[in-house]
């Protein structure tokens, strides 16, 4: 999985036998992994901001992890949420060739695009009550 390769350019971009498709690690991720991933790490930045932005209006963080996390202050929370995020896109990134974790990168995906949708109905709602 880790290898002086994965650093420093990788060799392999699939398995050397069909029947060894999955299940295997490579040094080459591709394109389309790559902005996948950046995309997931764009859309945590956003939910970061957008938490810290609604926050600031009076709202109350529910998840208890992050809640606490925001007690220790802002740069923690910071911190927590991009330790978290970036740790485990890399493990779901080195272990694509798996199904599970391609099953993983899916969800991740799709869950960061739902609360972005939720947190643009949201901030659509904040500003029209703010000019009210």
């Amino acid at each position: 999985m880790f290898s002086r390769y994965a650093l420093l350019g990788g060799r392999r971009e699939t398995s050397r036998r069909k029947d060894e498709r999955w299940g295997n690690f490579v040094d080459n991720h591709g394109w389309v992994l790559f902005l996948v991933v950046s995309t997931v790490l764009l859309l945590s930045v956003l939910d970061a901001l957008f938490t810290v932005l609604f926050l600031s209006y009076g709202a109350v963080e529910m998840n208890p992890v992050v809640a606490a996390s925001l007690d220790c202050g802002l740069w923690m929370f910071l911190t927590m949420k991009s330790l978290g995020i970036g740790i485990c896109m890399t493990f779901l990134t080195l272990t694509k060739n798996f199904q599970v974790s391609r099953l993983g990168l899916g969800v991740v995906f799709v869950g960061y695009s739902a609360l972005l949708v939720w947190h643009s109905y949201l901030y659509n709602n904040l500003c029209s009550f703010a000019w009210e």
